[in-house]
């Protein structure tokens, strides 16, 4: 993997982790392994899965490391490559364990849905946070500043990709919580089942067309409060995260 340090591994009930010597995954890797132990088992009890193979975690150094591995050498945080493994940064500054990698694998074993803003969504409603705000309190900020992007939009791959993922994963993630909180997580796996035309997907489970069902999820968010402090952390982090 383009470093000298020797690779070694672990292996756990539903794991294989590799790792550097001497590195900060090699320091951590138990707890590391108990937590993703704890996010794999969750994931299973919610989709009523259980993957039949071993998922494989390559830890890494930095994100320039897994960029060069995912193939387009962009800084790069984490990847899944289907059908069991992750790339994902693990140092002193950056952790990227827990539900996302993780809740592609295991829910790519029902389906892999064609729109990566469904596949994205799925992961970001495991995930309830993005930079340590809640999905909800990002897209009530996107709607109070104007800068909401339509489900319709996001469903289209093209311009799913062309968005920052700051603010294409939290409302996707909030938009997927909304659904399964409201609908019922069984009729969200029909749905996530479903193969073709997604826009038929929602009429035929949900009996809904998007632009209706979005109109009550924004109306859902649309009742929360977004508090002063939380408003200022995400301009924060925007500016801070800004490229």
């Amino acid at each position: 993997m383009g470093n000298e340090n020797l690779m070694l591994q672990h292996e756990s009930k539903h794991y294989i982790f590799n790792y550097y010597a001497g590195s900060k995954a090699a320091e951590d890797i138990l707890l590391i392994a108990e937590h993703q132990q704890a996010c794999y088992t969750h994931i299973c009890k919610v989709l009523g899965v259980e993957a039949k193979f071993k998922i494989k975690y390559f830890l890494c150094n930095s994100p320039e490391e897994v960029g060069k591995i995912y193939g387009d050498n962009e800084p790069c945080n984490a990847f899944t490559s289907s059908p069991d493994s992750i790339y994902a940064v693990y140092n002193d500054d950056i952790q990227c364990i827990g539900f996302h990698e993780d809740a592609h694998i295991i829910s790519y074993t029902i389906n892999r849905p064609e729109s990566a803003a469904i596949r994205e969504g799925l992961a970001m409603y495991f995930d309830r946070v993005w930079w340590g705000i809640s999905n909800e309190d990002w897209t009530l900020y996107y709607l109070k500043t104007n800068k909401y992007i339509s489900i319709c939009n996001l469903l289209d791959n093209k311009y799913f990709f062309s968005e920052d993922c700051s603010l294409t994963y939290p409302i996707m993630g909030a938009f997927t919580n909304y659904l399964i909180v409201h609908y019922g997580i069984k009729k969200y796996l029909v749905f996530y089942r479903y193969k073709d035309n997604i826009f038929d997907g929602f009429e035929k489970v949900y009996k809904l067309s998007v632009n209706e069902l979005e109109m009550i999820f924004k109306k859902e968010i649309a009742k929360l409060e977004l508090t002063n402090d939380t408003e200022s952390k995400i301009k924060e982090l925007l500016m801070k995260n800004k490229t």
